[in-house]
């Protein structure tokens, strides 16, 4: 893999509702460009973003991966995204960390759930957008239902910049509404004869729209009514960069069809690294702002915005470079702690794959493995130049479990697991000593009780208590109501009561209920 500057870049997170394609655009992609010599699919399991044994067994994405291709001298770091809602935290730093979202949305459902959330992260980050209508080869596919749907949602500064030609089995191509030319594969050729009025109305839908882009472009489209197609190019980069414009392009990814023309796009028309707003870092020590420079030069500010547990080289941190470059076997300090952290080897990640690199440069994303005390959110910055860059918000929890050691033995190795998994899953904060089900082995007057749970209602839990018989057969769990206790440094170290576990369970054998159990 090659060092890019800044303004060779582009930083593009795939989003959208669970199974619209993100994973299989990121494969056509990636072919396309030469970055994968065959193309991947969701169900044969063999996608370069969802490697993980999970993802390859459910065939859906759960974990953000980076896949970036490379073509025509640039770089596209494709940062492809869950779907689902469960795995939301994942979206969130995806978006962090991009300068344009291809938001993609099914031909056949048209918008959803996960389409209005991705579009309310972007709206929140000013993040320019990209809508790709995909799917077009699917039973009931309908390009006009859903482009109509988008626009009444989210107003007219959507847009067409390509028509199907043939929908459902017979999709076999797209027409470019600016150019005004047909592409069937890699031939191009004239619109089909029915399809040139819908054309020429989405063309004038277009063109108003990249008319208000840009003062000159105004006045050219009050005196003419029409802009030439240089113009109308030129009010789409403004319009795409400055959000006033969202383009809408239709294809298959699973069918590689419709995939080129969306990588032409976002190296032509979405911004690079250097064409986005500058971010604004603090310095933490006196808490004064200073703006960054998208440059190699300025002082260095890099973002941890992912962390991960690897099974080969322990723990991997993804970060993007805001400012100045990250070097290989280097020094740099952390905002949170303060302490130093030895940079040893910097990666580009693909998947799964780590390429070996000197420098991560401004505007580009990168890994490194082993770092002593970094995780997410944590800014990482030259020594005698602290810098600390806004955080990720993520949603509350609405989620919550309790664990049960198996035996006391296992109660502190229950715990290291749990920290293992506390900085990747960003469960910093959350709190610990709150009520739980606790299943009892021991009753006080002998009673003994297995860890199995008998039954659980809908609207409320339930708890039922047998004595187990003299021969250990099929003996029945109970459950009350405890706190967890949580030592100084985080540590589980068991559950608090005592005799009031007694009363608890005399209060259940008289009434069938337990207290609190509402």
């Amino acid at each position: 893999m090659n060092e890019y500057k800044a303004d060779k870049i582009r930083n593009v997170a795939l989003i959208g509702h669970s199974s619209s394609g993100k994973t299989s655009l990121a494969e056509a992609l990636l072919f396309n460009t030469g970055a994968t010599t065959r193309l991947g699919k969701v169900d044969d399991a063999n996608t370069v973003s969802d490697f993980d044994p999970e993802e390859q067994r459910r065939k859906i994405s759960i974990s953000t991966s980076v896949v970036p291709c490379e073509w025509n001298g640039y770089k596209i770091n494709l940062i492809d995204t869950p779907g689902y809602i469960d795995f939301v935290g994942e979206v969130k730093g995806a978006l962090r960390v991009a300068d344009v979202a291809v938001i993609l949305v099914d031909a056949v459902a048209g918008i959803e759930v996960g389409t209005e959330l991705v579009w309310q992260y972007c709206e929140e980050l000013n993040l320019p957008r990209v809508i790709y209508i995909n799917k077009m080869d699917r039973e009931n596919a309908d390009f006009d239902r859903v482009l109509d749907q988008l626009r009444e949602h989210y107003g007219k500064s959507i847009a067409a910049l390509q028509l199907p030609i043939g929908q459902e089995a017979a999709f076999q191509g797209e027409v470019n509404v600016v150019s005004r030319k047909a592409f069937l594969g890699k031939s191009e050729g004239e619109i089909p004869a029915d399809l040139k009025e819908a054309v020429e109305a989405r063309r004038a839908q277009l063109v108003e729209i990249a008319a208000e882009t840009n003062d000159a472009l105004i006045e050219k489209y009050f005196e003419t009514g029409e802009l030439t197609e240089e113009e109308i190019r030129t009010g789409l980069e403004h319009g795409v960069a400055g959000g006033a414009l969202v383009p809408v392009l239709c294809g298959s990814a699973g069918q590689n069809i419709g995939v080129d023309y969306l990588l032409k796009f976002l190296v032509d028309y979405t911004p690079s690294p250097v064409e986005m707003p500058a971010q604004v870092a603090k310095n933490p020590a006196t808490n004064k702002e200073e703006k960054l420079p998208d440059s190699d030069t300025g002082p260095l500010a890099a973002f941890v915005w992912k962390t991960q547990a690897d099974p080969y080289v322990g723990k991997l941190t993804y970060f993007r470079v805001y400012s100045g470059a990250m070097q290989s076997d280097s020094r740099v300090n952390n905002s949170r702690t303060g302490n130093e952290e030895r940079i040893g080897q910097l990666y580009v990640l693909r998947g799964k794959e780590q390429l070996p690199i000197k420098h991560i440069y401004a505007g580009d994303l990168g890994a490194v493995a082993k770092l002593g005390d970094t995780s997410t959110n944590d800014t990482l910055y030259d020594k005698g130049h602290p810098l600390e860059l806004n955080k990720i918000v993520y949603p509350n929890p609405v989620y919550s479990v309790a664990l049960t050691p198996k035996t006391k033995t296992d109660l502190d190795k229950m715990s290291g697991a749990l920290r293992k998994f506390q900085t990747p899953l960003a469960l910093r904060g959350t709190p610990f000593q709150e009520r739980v089900w606790h299943a009892l082995l021991n009753i006080p007057y002998g009673e003994t009780i297995s860890y199995q749970e008998l039954a659980r209602r809908i609207d409320q839990p339930t708890a039922v208590r047998a004595v187990a018989r003299a021969n250990g057969a099929n003996p029945i769990s109970i459950l009350v109501p405890c706190h967890r206790v949580v030592g100084k440094d985080g540590e589980l170290t068991g559950y608090g009561g005592g005799l009031w576990r007694k009363r608890l369970l005399l209060e259940l054998e008289r009434t069938g209920h337990l207290p609190g159990a509402e």
